[in-house]
């Protein structure tokens, strides 16, 4: 279902690794002017310039700038975060590697402009392929058909969050109230109980099913998942545990999904959480 997403992001990657080496090479002309500069020669500004975008886009990459779907809402600026900090990691090594072993001093306007125009085209390819997920979206195209599994309040919750987000490959189809006990749904239209998922899947062409409910019959719908070839996926709350309190750990080898509580409130909360994630990123224990 991602395949085509996938390529319009290789699509993307290879349109920004052209754009952050023109900027590189635009700064350079237009600091010392159209000429190729004795004190600044340009074959070696290039050769390094290659490096730098190189480090750049190898820097997005490992921090996940070009993740499937993009990061949306207040999240979004998070993108724009590792976009300026991979401009100064670029633009660092190319001072350090260009201009430190040389007798005159260099000229940190170039490192300006580079940080500014590259930081342009990384901004409009962003926006670009942003509106083109947007539009898929808004056509239904080349996203999952869902099904969501449980007419409850986190069955509409998560439909509300769903149809909200710009950027979430999923189109939600229908709900299946498990119990049939629901009078109503806000969001979608329900579709039947658990007897009717089979006909349903093949009736409306379903490419996921989201479970909400219903979990004593989370070993069926996998197996139905796997038959019919179909994500399949839970939300956390259907366990009694919410998704900030997940960790993924390994356990002698083994992978493990880790359930850690936390109870404080207020300015204790903030301070743990900074400290959560301090441990979590240097040191991967809870």
């Amino acid at each position: 279902m991602f395949r085509q997403w996938i390529w319009w992001r290789v699509l993307q990657i290879a349109l920004d690794v052209l754009g952050v080496y023109a900027a590189f090479l635009l700064a350079y002309f237009v600091r010392v002017g159209w000429i190729f500069s004795t004190d600044f020669p340009f074959a070696l500004f290039a050769l390094l310039s290659a490096a730098g975008t190189i480090v750049w886009i190898g820097f997005l990459l490992f921090t996940k700038y070009y993740r499937l779907p993009p990061r949306s809402g207040v999240r979004s600026w998070y993108e724009d975060a590792l976009a300026l900090v991979g401009g100064i990691v670029a633009v660092g090594f190319l001072i350090v590697s260009y201009f430190f072993p040389r007798d005159i001093l260099f000229s940190r306007l170039i490192g300006v402009y580079i940080f500014v125009f590259a930081n342009v085209w990384l901004f409009l390819s962003r926006f670009i392929f942003r509106l083109l997920l947007a539009r898929q979206k808004r056509r239904a195209k080349n996203v999952y058909k869902t099904l969501i599994v449980g007419a409850n309040r986190v069955g509409e919750k998560l439909v509300r969050k769903i149809r909200s987000d710009r950027f979430a490959p999923y189109q939600i189809v229908g709900v299946i109230d498990p119990y049939g006990l629901a009078k109503r749904f806000d969001g979608a239209r329900i579709l039947g109980k658990l007897d009717k998922l089979e006909p349903v899947c093949e009736r409306e062409g379903i490419t996921a099913i989201i479970q909400c409910d219903a979990f004593e019959h989370t070993l069926n719908l996998i197996s139905l998942c796997d038959e019919k070839d179909i994500k399949f996926q839970f939300d956390p709350a259907l366990r009694g545990i919410f998704e900030e309190n997940l960790r993924i750990r390994q356990v002698a080898g083994q992978t493990m999904v880790s359930f850690v509580q936390r109870d404080f409130s207020g300015a204790k909360k903030t301070q743990f959480r900074l400290i959560d994630w301090v441990l979590r990123q240097i040191f991967d224990v809870d």
